[in-house]
């Protein structure tokens, strides 16, 4: 069985103004229990927006929060995938390219996001179901 984007991506992402300050992003992730935010403009992404960047480039520069906006600090080279890309082509792309999330764009919208703790949850479920048919059949 081979899964795809779809099959796994986070769907409930919202794309943010890149004008929204980083104290009111920082807020939106904790609230969504998300690493990260997505800046664009009508829905279409331009940025992303890691805690790895809020902790670098904004807060252990001392910077206020509320001072610097989205846009100041998101990268823009954003990597995405169709919803139709096998999940090993995902994988290798995440690796390949050093990032933990990835865009899924279809048909030009932007559909969902997926982490490396989404590949880590299904490589988890995929061993532990291999480990249960081998037990099965007497198989350690």
């Amino acid at each position: 069985m081979v899964l795809y984007a779809e099959d796994i991506m986070q769907k409930d992402n919202k794309v943010y103004d890149p004008r929204t300050d980083c104290l009111t992003a920082s807020k939106i992730m904790a609230s969504e229990r998300h690493g990260y935010i997505i800046a664009g403009n009508d829905g279409k992404p331009v940025g992303i927006i890691t805690e790895w960047d809020l902790i670098n480039k904004v807060l252990a520069k001392g910077i206020n929060p509320e001072d610097v906006k989205l846009g100041d600090i998101m990268s823009e080279n954003l990597i995405s995938v169709s919803a139709k890309t096998p999940m090993d082509k995902i994988a290798d792309i995440m690796a390949s390219n050093g990032i933990r999330r990835l865009l899924v764009i279809e048909n030009g919208k932007f559909v969902g996001v997926i982490t490396s703790r989404d590949i880590l949850r299904f490589f988890h479920d995929y061993v532990k179901d291999v480990v249960d048919i081998a037990s099965k059949f007497g198989i350690r």
